[in-house]
C-alpha cells in the first residue's frame, strides 16, 4: 500500500528510464525500515545519514522507503523532513508487504538482515557485527537467540548480491563465522561528524549529577561485551590509589549494584552527548567487541580523548590517537587513567592526534561509498540477467567473479 509521496516526486528526473542515465546505477533506492523509528541511535543514526548524504552525491534519486504500518509511515514522514527538508519530496513510503514487488533498481537491507526478498530488484545488506552469535553470554535464552540471528545472518549473506560491513575486523568476521565469499563484502567505515557540542562549554547533566572536571566517562549498555565490570574494578583501583575521579555513565539503565564513584546520567541527546566528551578527561570504552565502535569516533570528532580496549575494531578506529589495554587488566587500563590525570601534555597531544584521527570518518564519504555498492549491484544483477539463459551462465559467473574482485580492491577506503 503506497503512501502519497509528494507533489515534487513526480517533478525529479526518472530514476532509470532517462536518455542520461546509466542503466546501471541505482536512482531508485528502496530502503527497508520497518526498525527506523525505533532506532535513533546506533543503526538508526547510519541509516539517518546515509539517507540525508546520498542525495549530495546523486541530485536524482529517489527513496522507497517500507515501512511496518500507516502509523509508521506517517511517523517515518516526520523523521526525514528532519534530517532533510528535500528528503520528503523524493521519497515514496509503501507498506514493507509491498517490498518483495518493488521496482526500485536495487533494494538496501540495513538491519543485519535480509527479509523479505525482493524478487526483481538487486541487493544489498548491511552486516554491523556478529556479536549476536558469539559465545559472551551463556544464559539459556541467548543461546536460542544465536542460533535465530546466525540463520538470519547466514540468509543476508547468502542471497544479498553484495554485503556492506562497517570494518575491516567485521568483515574478517563474517567470512569466519558465516563463510561469506570476501569477493561479495564492501567495508564502508562509519562517519562520526554529525554531533555538535553545546556553544556554552558548559553541560547540564553535570550540573545535575554534582560533576566538575576533571570526570571520566563511559557510554553503553550493561551487556557483557561491553565490558563495564572491567572498567568499575580499574576505577576502584584508582581510587584506591587517592585519585577520588567520578564516572559519568551514560546509557539505558542502572545496575543493581550502584557503584560510589559512578555518576548514572541516562539517556542523553547529541549535543549534550559531544559536550561530555568535549569535557571528560577521556571516554573510556572498555568493550571486547564492537563492530565499530561509534562512540570512539564521536569523542574524537569533537575534541575529546579516548582511552580504550585493544579488541575488535577498536584499534583500527582510533589508530595511534588513544590510549588501549588489554580489555581484560583492570590494572592496566587504571594504570592508563592515571597518565592521563597527571599529564597535561599527553591530553594535549591526544586531542589534537584524535582531531586529526577523525576527519577520516565523514558520513559524506559513507554515503558516497554506499552508493557505489548500490550501483554495483544493479550492475551485477543486470550481467547477470543478460546472460541467464543457459549458455551464458558460467560465462557471466566469471565476469561476475572478476568484477567483483576488481570492486573489492577499489571501493574500499585507503
Amino acid at each position: 500500500m503506497p503512501f502519497d509521496a509528494g507533489p515534487a516526486l513526480a517533478s525529479l528526473p526518472p530514476g532509470d528510464g532517462s536518455a542520461d542515465a546509466d542503466p546501471a546505477s541505482a536512482r531508485h533506492i528502496g530502503v527497508e525500515a520497518t526498525r527506523l523509528l525505533r532506532e535513533r541511535r546506533g543503526i538508526g543514526r547510519y541509516v539517518r545519514n546515509i539517507l540525508r548524504w546520498i542525495p549530495v552525491h546523486r541530485l536524482d534519486v529517489r527513496f522507497t522507503i517500507f515501512v511496518s504500518s500507516a502509523r509508521d509511515g506517517e511517523g517515518v514522514r516526520g523523521l526525514l523532513a528532519g534530517v532533510d527538508a528535500s528528503l520528503p519530496e523524493r521519497t515514496a513510503i509503501e507498506l514493507v508487504a509491498g517490498l518483495p514487488d518493488t521496482t526500485a533498481d536495487v533494494v538496501w537491507y540495513p538491519w543485519n538482515r535480509l527479509e523479505p526478498d525482493a524478487r526483481h530488484a538487486a541487493t544489498v545488506a548491511t552486516i554491523h557485527d556478529v556479536a549476536s552469535m558469539l559465545q559472551l553470554d551463556h544464559r539459556w535464552w541467548k543461546v536460542i537467540k544465536r542460533a535465530k540471528h546466525r540463520r538470519r545472518y547466514g540468509n543476508a549473506v547468502e542471497k544479498a548480491d553484495l554485503v556492506i560491513t562497517i570494518s575491516e575486523f567485521t568483515s574478517l568476521e563474517i567470512q569466519r563465522l558465516l563463510a561469506a565469499d570476501p569477493a561479495k563484502i564492501r567495508v564502508t567505515l562509519l562517519g562520526a561528524d554529525d554531533l555538535r557540542a553545546t556553544g556554552c562549554g558548559t553541560s547540564a547533566t553535570l550540573e545535575r549529577l554534582g560533576v566538575s572536571v576533571p570526570f571520566f566517562l563511559t557510554v553503553g549498555a550493561h551487556d557483557p561485551r561491553k565490558n563495564l565490570e572491567k572498567l568499575y574494578e580499574a576505577m576502584a583501583l584508582l581510587r584506591a590509589r587517592g585519585e577520588s575521579v567520578p564516572l559519568v555513565q551514560c546509557g539505558p539503565s542502572v545496575p543493581r549494584g550502584r557503584q560510589a564513584f559512578v555518576r548514572y546520567a541516562g539517556y542523553v541527546d547529541d549535543a549534550e552527548l559531544a559536550t561530555l566528551y568535549r569535557l571528560a578527561t577521556a571516554l573510556v570504552f572498555p568493550s571486547r567487541y564492537e563492530g565499530f565502535g561509534l562512540p570512539v569516533a564521536e569523542a574524537m570528532s569533537v575534541g575529546g580523548r579516548v582511552v580504550c580496549a585493544d579488541a575488535s575494531s577498536l584499534p583500527e578506529v582510533v589508530g595511534s590517537a588513544g590510549l588501549l589495554f588489554p580489555w581484560d587488566d583492570a590494572e592496566a587500563l587504571a594504570d592508563q587513567l592515571a597518565r592521563l590525570l597527571k599529564d597535561e601534555a599527553l591530553r594535549d597531544r591526544l586531542t589534537r592526534e584524535g582531531s586529526e584521527r577523525a576527519a577520516r570518518f565523514r558520513w559524506t564519504d559513507t554515503a558516497r561509498l554506499t552508493l557505489s555498492v548500490l550501483d554495483e549491484a544493479v550492475a551485477l544483477r543486470r550481467n547477470r540477467l543478460r546472460g541467464a539463459g543457459p549458455a551464458g551462465v558460467a560465462g557471466t559467473r566469471a565476469s561476475q567473479d572478476a568484477d567483483r574482485a576488481l570492486s573489492s580492491r577499489s571501493s574500499r577506503p585507503k
